[in-house]
């Protein structure tokens, strides 16, 4: 039972990809909201501080990448202390040490990578009287040099494919690295706050809670958005494109259009006269409105993959992934719905040019 448990925590933790490749604020009401001129390093850093004025429990841990990997590491061992805990994922007490080992194993995967991530610990000897520790993972160049590099980022498509966007369509670096961060920082806080994944053996388990999560730190990261910019932006209505365009990277637990839309459907100006403890609040809402039963999202997961089908992006679906899925039959409605929606996003972005994936 043991040796079982132990695997489904690995999976928990590092996922079953589809893909092949892989300053002090003054009250709690404020936001940071960058100008075109603070540089990546000014944001996240004034970003970071506004949430340990608002958090003050729980240490934000940045790691980026840039320095020496062993560096980075090394640091995060110290931070943690002898006997962490990891807070993402409910585990029994003999297996904290194993949990532990795959979760940091996943944020060094992460740094590798230069993928953002956040892991929410607690440590049993802490540094300072903060017992909580949220690690997040950030490479600044990679995803906030430009505004090419920040819709390729999220998009997951090759620069030359990219540059074919309209320049008004692409993501300014400022809003899209605050926005990353504030996605980010939610799951830490979900984790702290709603609780941890709970326990389960079933097959899919842990695609179906990150969905879900991925649900609520959208509708948060828009939803603070919204609050510092205090308008309609069109960076609000792109994000929601990118992310309809998820099927085509071979990413569907960030097909999240329907966690933005709701965001979007309340104005503006209610969003801007919250305080972010209230824009959580909103998201979770939103999340567990959305949220639906295993099951559910089973049938849900094979119409999606039906749907990358169509699409003609099936080569990025995994052949250990369609197994899990053999013989859960496709919803041809929403098979329908979700091509429609893919190809009305693309075509949003890049006109009748783009075909499976590529403006061309």
């Amino acid at each position: 039972m043991l040796q079982q448990t132990r695997r489904y925590l690995i999976c928990i933790v590092f996922g079953l990809t589809m893909v092949i490749a892989t300053s002090c604020v003054d009250t709690e009401n404020e936001s940071y909201a960058p100008e075109k001129t603070t540089s990546p390093q000014t944001l996240l850093d004034e970003k970071i501080e506004y949430y340990r004025y608002l958090y003050p429990e729980i240490v934000f841990l940045i790691l980026n990448g840039d320095d020496e990997l062993p560096a980075d590491m090394i640091a995060l061992d110290q931070v943690l202390g002898y006997q962490p805990k990891s807070m993402d994922y409910e585990h029994p007490a003999e297996l904290r040490e194993d949990l532990m080992f795959v979760s940091v194993g996943r944020v060094e995967l992460m740094l590798q990578s230069k993928m953002p991530s956040s892991s929410l610990f607690k440590t049993d000897t802490p540094l300072s009287q903060q017992e909580y520790i949220c690690v997040l993972t950030i490479n600044l160049y990679d995803m906030a040099a430009d505004s090419i590099r920040s819709t390729q980022h999220l998009l997951e498509l090759p620069q030359k494919v990219i540059q074919k966007i309209p320049k008004d369509l692409l993501l300014p670096p400022g809003d899209y690295l605050a926005f990353v961060i504030d996605h980010e920082i939610y799951h830490c806080l979900k984790s702290m706050y709603v609780g941890p994944q709970l326990m389960s053996h079933k097959k899919l388990w842990g695609e179906y809670n990150i969905f879900h999560n991925e649900l609520g730190a959208d509708a948060y990261a828009l939803g603070m958005h919204i609050k510092t910019r205090d308008e309609d932006s069109i960076f609000a209505k792109n994000i929601m494109r990118i992310r309809g365009m998820a099927l085509y990277n071979g990413d569907p637990d960030h097909l999240t259009c329907k966690a933005l839309e709701q965001v979007l459907k309340i104005p503006s100006n209610n969003i801007a006269e919250m305080s972010a403890y209230e824009v959580f609040d909103m998201a979770n809402r939103i999340k567990d409105r959305l949220t639906t039963d295993y099951d559910e999202y089973i049938r849900h997961l094979a119409s999606k993959v039906q749907a990358m089908k169509e699409l003609g992006v099936e080569e990025q679906i995994s052949e250990e992934f369609l197994n899990k899925i053999k013989g859960i039959p496709a919803d041809p409605k929403e098979v329908k719905a979700l091509v429609a929606n893919a190809r009305r996003c693309s075509s949003d972005l890049c006109g009748n040019e783009f075909e499976q994936g590529k403006c061309e």
